[in-house]
């Protein structure tokens, strides 16, 4: 269905004609598959026969509704296609008219969209075919351990939180999913449904807030032989941002399974992605033994585990040098047969992330252990890291304590570099004094380049703030702010004080003396009043200071502290003010009844604002 994704580069082919019969016929191929299958569905609902559990029975009275949907949306697909194929066979020499041309785009548009778009929170509204799809495969295996049981056709049992339903042939002894394998998700505490058959195994998994589906097939499709097929899915709603570290996520995937060898002793493994579907399939086909499958498996369902939570790690880490993030892009990098320096450096800090957090959580992830050798120490020097940084935020240990470690010993010079420079783009608050440390940079004036390769680089190279230095440096600071500027250059008012008004979301990375220097404060908040929240606790707890900035901007009070929004004097005398301010008092007070009373008594027109 390329060509409706694509309209103009299809009005523009010499063979439109042939690419409209050719969609003409896609469409109605995916209509008639999508019939059967709600035909087979019904089928399968009945098999519990007279006396269907409850949850069957609603199925079933939901499906006539659901089937009355359907007609509804073919025939508006089938009037789409006349509307798209009839215009362009009529248009003299195969070309629309201006007039003609953006209404023929729009139903191009909208044909893709009744086909293929889903959204899986309304899905039950049967709005294109993919959601059609969608719900009856959810419903499916709601309803399937108990349409199994009713029907005397398989067995079903529940072990922790993963349900198994037992459908093959009785005597028969099982082989694609070993006993290993079901102790692997049992241990990893795994949820969801495992379908076993003859000669395939269905295993759907929830991971987190997305979706991992595994087929273990004896005979695949189109001559594959035996299969292992994983289809991981999530939720990309573009409505709200690109998500990038969704994408990160799935392409760290595919790369953590290319490198602990997924595919051993298979065919090559293949990737695909459905961008519609927001999804990633990853195939091995011709598997050589039962065995080897097992083994896949179990590697599989470990780094699938591995995946959950990653996606908000990934956010705001960028992994590439540039540019946002994409399906098209995505599916671009999947599919390079070599690997380039920028993917090995990806992979590495995508590595470097994922360890680092998992040892400020004190977890150890199992997976890392499918790893080369190099990169197994590349993760444990990183652990180690992140839990030394908990210990310094702790204020367990001393500052120097970071550097203490990267020095040790056990840990090459190379390999020094390559942490130093992965931590430094995560955390450069606490690397930027380990970066001047280990290169001899102290007390000099700089701005580095986080460059998405090995090798300090810089916007602004180290020098004394000295003549057109300094101004060079304050014209760095003003395009790219302090959050990777030399710790010279965050401790000096002269160079802050025209930065943050620029830069207000950098508070963090000022020293101590500077977040409680007022004038510093009130140019951030000026520019954006949320930067209070990074503001020292003396500053945030300054009652004149707060009431100050309240009567410029009263949205200021979200990075008020908590110990001054929980006063009650206090904030009955600025609701008197303004009756806006209950909405940001501490929740304890603005669920206390007496405080309620109080701020109607103090404001009336504090009703406005009460949340209950």
């Amino acid at each position: 269905l390329d060509c409706l994704a694509n309209p103009i580069k299809l009005s523009m082919s010499p063979q439109r004609s042939k690419l409209l019969a050719e969609t003409r016929d896609n469409v109605n191929r995916l209509i008639h598959g999508a019939e059967v299958l709600l035909k087979g569905y019904r089928a399968f609902l009945l098999l519990a026969g007279d006396n269907s559990p409850p949850k069957v029975e609603r199925l079933l009275i939901e499906l006539p509704q659901l089937e009355y949907r359907f007609e509804t949306l073919k025939r508006t697909i089938r009037s789409g296609l006349k509307s798209i194929i009839l215009p362009m066979q009529a248009a003299e020499g195969g070309q629309l008219s201006r007039r003609m041309f953006r209404p023929w785009v729009a139903d191009c548009h909208q044909m893709q969209s009744c086909l293929q778009a889903l959204n899986p929170v309304e899905a039950e509204k049967v709005k294109s075919v993919h959601e059609l799809i969608f719900v009856l495969h959810k419903s499916f295996v709601e309803a399937l351990a108990q349409v199994a049981l009713a029907s005397a056709q398989g067995r079903v049992f529940t072990k922790n939180k993963i349900t198994y339903v037992d459908c093959t042939t009785p005597g028969e002894k099982a082989t694609l999913l070993s006993s290993s394998g079901k102790a692997s998700m049992e241990e990893l505490k795994l949820s969801g449904t495992v379908i076993c058959m003859n000669e395939a195994v269905i295993v759907n998994l929830k991971l987190g807030v997305h979706v991992g589906l595994i087929e273990l097939l004896e005979h695949a499709e189109g001559g594959k032989g035996r299969t292992l097929r994983l289809t991981f899915s999530d939720n990309f709603d573009l409505t709200y941002g690109d998500k990038p570290g969704k994408f990160r996520r799935m392409w760290f995937l595919a790369q953590l399974l290319k490198e602990i060898g997924l595919d051993k002793n298979a065919g090559s493994m293949k990737l695909g992605c459905n961008a519609v579907a927001g999804k990633m399939t990853v195939e091995c086909p011709r598997m050589k033994s039962p065995q080897t499958m097992h083994d896949a498996f179990e590697k599989l369902i470990i780094v699938l585990r591995a995946m959950s939570d990653l996606d908000c790690d990934l956010d705001g880490t960028p992994i590439f040098e540039g540019g946002r993030w994409d399906f098209n892009l995505l599916a671009q990098s999947l599919n390079r047969d070599i690997a380039t320096e920028a993917d090995r450096f990806a992979f590495q800090h995508c590595l470097f992330v994922k360890s680092f957090l998992s040892g400020t959580r004190g977890l150890i992830d199992p997976c890392w252990r499918f790893l080369k050798e190099h990169h197994q120490q590349f993760a444990h020097h990183a652990r180690r890291l992140g839990v030394c940084k908990r210990s310094v935020f702790l204020k367990e240990k001393p500052e120097d304590s970071l550097w203490e470690m990267l020095m040790s010993d056990e840990i090459s010079e190379g390999s020094r570099r390559e942490l130093l420079h992965h931590f430094l783009l995560l955390d450069p608050k606490s690397a930027i004094s380990v970066v001047e440390q280990f290169y001899d940079l102290g007390n000099q004036c700089f701005v580095i380049n986080p460059s998405y390769r090995y090798g300090l680089e810089f916007y602004a190279p180290p020098s004394p703030p000295l003549g057109d230095h300094k101004e060079k440096v304050m014209n760095t600071l003003r395009k790219h702010g302090l959050k990777y500027a030399s710790s010279r250059v965050r401790n000096d008012k002269d160079f802050v004080l025209p930065t943050i008004s620029e830069h207000p979301g950098e508070l963090p990375y000022l020293s101590d003396d500077l977040r409680n220097d007022i004038d510093v404060i009130k140019a951030a908040v000026a520019k954006s009043p949320k930067a209070l929240c990074y503001a020292a606790e003396r500053i945030r707890s300054d009652k004149n200071l707060i009431e100050s900035l309240m009567a410029v901007n009263i949205d200021i009070l979200i990075g008020a502290s908590k110990t001054l929004l929980n006063d009650r004097e206090y904030m009955l005398t600025l609701i008197a003010q303004n009756p806006r301010v209950f909405m940001f008092v501490a929740f304890e007070l603005g669920s206390d009844k007496a405080f309620i009373e109080a701020a109607k008594q103090t404001n009336p027109e504090v009703l406005r604002y009460v949340r209950f």
